[in-house]
């Protein structure tokens, strides 16, 4: 669960210019890069095998899983299934007039309580702490604090620095954040609980801001550095990727659909090799959401996802998109267009 919470943290960092956001975790239609107002959506993925057209034969599934979301686009219920049948699910809280998110609870499938993630925020809404609770068994249901994380912001609303605690020491770390010029960030300092390693990130960026060079150390020796190319549209096309010697090791490329769906993912070695090769087709719905998804290792298929969605009747969903957060429908009225001169002297005539 932890992977979920920590991956805006990581997405930032190829945006142009972080700016404060009072919710790190993704529980919007749109931090899931949905378009619509999808009600629900079930998601299935399983590897693929000689059967692998014939789905409605599948019974079990690497990952299965409902998530339900109100009409204003916020993840209000996850339902995991094992074999078709219910299993754990968890349930989202928010507040009534910011839509942060208060809480997350974890029930097993007859409905006891299994963690609680609650989230705390400071000034302008910014997120300060975010605490999650178990209630082994074990322990006879009594609560138990896995892990706390706090959040620390500059006066210009940047994450200034992130920490980790918890009973489990291989978890506790901090994270230090330094911004340059134009506001972007150009370095992090990250330091253990459990040894004495300190690992700085450091970041260049092109004339938009944008992510273009990132090299890893740990106690001042490089241990990783990788470029990347982007095209008009600033997705990254191409990445390359060092060792702590500086030396070439992988050459990606990527393509993409017109939706930004990523098309292929080519890796070769220094010597032209082809260490990895990607490609993904899709089928998608009015909306452009991507409804199966099919990954081949090469020529062969490997992995199947579907998603099925329930959309809200709601109309007007493009002319929605101009003020999605307050769930307005805007109707933009024609105006019939200036009449020139020569057809009010035409009309004029005529009379």
């Amino acid at each position: 669960m932890l992977k979920n919470r920590t991956y805006l943290l990581i997405a930032f960092l190829f945006c142009s210019v972080f700016v404060s956001k009072a919710q790190i975790v993704p529980v919007t239609t749109s931090d899931y890069g949905l378009m619509g107002y999808p009600l629900t959506v079930r998601y299935q993925k399983y590897e693929t095998d000689t059967n692998y057209k014939q789905k409605d034969k599948r019974t079990s599934f690497i990952d299965d899983y409902q998530m339900t979301f109100n009409e204003n686009r916020r993840l209000v219920e996850r339902q995991h299934y094992i074999g078709e049948n219910k299993d754990r699910f968890s349930v989202f809280t928010y507040d009534n007039v910011t839509r942060d998110l208060l809480k997350e609870e974890l029930f097993e499938y007859n409905k006891k309580i299994v963690s609680t993630i609650t989230h705390k925020y400071g000034y302008l809404g910014r997120l300060e702490e975010v605490v999650e609770v178990n209630y082994p068994a074990s322990l006879g249901g009594a609560n138990k604090m896995v892990s706390r994380q706090t959040y620390k912001w500059n006066q210009k609303g940047q994450l200034s620095e992130y920490s980790i605690y918890g009973d489990d020491a291989s978890m506790q770390k901090t994270i230090q954040y330094f911004y340059g010029p134009q506001d972007s960030l150009i370095y992090t300092l990250t330091t253990y609980g459990f040894n004495k390693n300190v690992e700085k990130t450091t970041y260049k960026r092109n004339f938009a801001h944008y992510l273009i060079e990132m090299t890893m150390f740990r106690n001042d020796q490089q241990t990783r550095r990788e470029t990347y190319d982007l095209n008009d549209q600033y997705q990254v096309v191409g990445k390359k990727v060092y060792n702590g010697k500086n030396k070439l090791t992988l050459t990606y490329t990527y393509t993409y659909d017109e939706h930004n769906y990523m098309l292929s993912e080519i890796a070769k070695d220094q010597k032209g090799r082809w260490a990895i090769e990607y490609y993904y087709k899709y089928d998608k719905d009015k909306f452009f959401n991507w409804t199966k998804k099919t990954t081949y290792d090469g020529w062969e298929p490997k992995y199947i996802e579907t998603r099925e969605f329930v959309y809200s009747n709601k109309e007007h969903f493009y002319d929605d998109l101009k003020d999605a957060d307050q769930k307005k429908v805007i109707k933009v009225e024609e105006v019939p267009p200036a009449k020139l001169k020569f057809q009010e002297e035409t009309e004029a005539r005529s009379k």
